[in-house]
């Protein structure tokens, strides 16, 4: 594809950061409740996953504001090639759903040190819709992300998705599909960020 870093950005939780396996150990741990990852087919997931309302309340008020202190890794190769896009086209952009973000600033502080605090702007949105503004404010290309619903709308938009597989975007779709985080790194155009 021939991205240039500063056309680039992404979603946090499923693509930069491994979030909903840890939302599956933590209701392993917690609660006894045992989720097969693969079988999440759905983003939204209540209607695939059994437990109940409270349970996932709970968590996901831990995965909200307290990220950084849990075991949350991430995805394998996301240290490297944000580090690397970070050091060549600050700042990197994360453009998240979550409600607040300082949290994921804390976390890439924690987990991804090697990526200096200011070469990173994180933007909590609230929702999964407000990212199209933000991207188009930004001057953003290229978003990687994983929810499909996103997707169609950054795309009847003009911003090129790439799809971070997971097995709730695993239905027909037009987008570019990236699997690991070197499939992400080789649609880069490293020559031109040097």
């Amino acid at each position: 594809m021939g991205i240039k870093t500063h056309e680039i950005a992404f979603d946090f939780d499923g693509v930069v950061a491994d979030t909903f396996r840890l939302f599956v150990q933590i209701a392993k741990q917690d609660f006894d409740v045992d989720i097969d990852y693969e079988e999440i087919t759905e983003y939204d997931f209540m209607r695939v996953v059994k437990l109940e309302t409270r349970y996932v309340a709970e968590i996901f008020e831990t995965l909200t504001h307290r990220i950084h202190e849990l075991g949350l890794l991430p995805n394998t190769g996301a240290s490297e090639v944000l580090t690397k896009i970070g050091r060549n086209t600050p700042p990197l952009s994360v453009v998240t759903a979550r409600p607040v973000k300082e949290p994921v600033e804390r976390w890439f502080e924690k987990h991804i040190p090697a990526l200096a605090p200011a070469s990173v702007r994180v933007t909590a949105t609230g929702v999964s819709t407000a990212k199209l503004e933000i991207l188009k404010s930004q001057g953003t290309e290229f978003f990687v992300e994983d929810r499909l619903d996103t997707c169609h709308l950054l795309a009847a938009e003009g911003i090129t998705p790439i799809i971070y597989d997971q097995p709730w975007n695993r239905t027909s779709h037009p987008f570019t599909v990236v699997r690991s985080w070197e499939e992400i790194a080789s649609l880069i155009d490293w020559d031109e960020a040097m």
